[in-house]
């Protein structure tokens, strides 16, 4: 299921039905009387869970925030990157020059239009990997003739590493994502405090309903943040190529300049 807000509320609607459900089925088996003695237990069992429950899913949204804004970052570094490469290459001969900013403004189209739609899949572009890969060729395959032109080939290199670098890291981060092991657990434990609380004697209805559901959508709410935060590159919740963007449209403006 895409990890859209529309899809969170159906999901929320949907447990807080199946939650105030499986409360009614409790009343409906299991006296107010009898659940009022047992308080002396259930009041601390359930402060524990809870407890319990809310440091684990503290950690892992904490966790899944942690690694989008390092795939946020790393989306800004290689965007960077792929600039500074652009604007070292001014410095090469007319043919090596042209060359290399064609590709580089080939690039970031093809991570632009085509690869950021496929990463919401889970893919990337072969077309990107193909560019990629002419880029590396044009920083490896010209040999410098004077001092500086080997001082800028020296720079290129360091720049397409690092492009190079971060290209590897965002496709790791396309493919990582919380075990099967860690969401059960998780799914477990959220049930299990919406369970507990059916075991309370309320003697307005109305009022049980209103807690068990603000409880049931706080865990929803916040399993669709960690879900959100788990998948950077797909969702409402995902980096956008807002970086890539901003650098072509720089280096437009630059080869504009050049051109006149």
């Amino acid at each position: 299921m895409e990890i859209t807000l529309s899809n969170c509320v159906i999901v929320t609607l949907g447990a807080i039905a199946v939650s105030i459900g499986g409360m009614f089925v409790v009343r409906k088996n299991v006296s107010l009387e009898n659940l009022r003695s047992h308080h002396d237990v259930t009041d601390p069992l359930l402060a524990v869970l809870g407890t319990l429950f809310a440091i684990l899913l503290g950690f892992m949204l904490a966790n899944a925030m942690q690694r989008f804004e390092e795939a946020r970052s790393n989306i800004q570094q290689e965007a960077g990157c792929v600039g500074d490469l652009y604007r070292l290459a001014s410095g090469l001969p007319s043919q090596a020059k042209e060359k290399t900013q064609q590709d580089c403004l080939s690039y970031l189209n093809l991570v632009i239009g085509e690869e950021f739609p496929l990463m919401q899949k889970g893919q990337l572009s072969p077309q990107a990997w193909n560019v990629y890969g002419d880029l590396w060729h044009d920083c490896i395959a010209y040999e410098p003739q004077t001092q500086r032109e080997n001082n800028i080939d020296q720079y290129l290199i360091a720049a397409m590493s690092k492009t190079g670098e971060c290209r590897r890291a965002r496709a790791a981060q396309l493919n990582y994502s919380l075990p099967p092991t860690l969401w059960f657990v998780l799914l477990f434990g959220g049930i299990s405090t919406i369970a507990f609380t059916y075991f309370f004697a309320v003697d307005n209805v109305r009022l049980q309903i209103l807690m068990t559901s603000v409880i049931t959508m706080i865990i929803c709410l916040n399993t669709y943040m960690l879900a959100g935060y788990d998948a950077p590159f797909s969702g409402d919740i995902a980096i956008t190529p807002v970086a890539f963007e901003t650098v072509r449209d720089n280096l437009q403006k630059v080869q504009t300049k050049q051109q006149h």
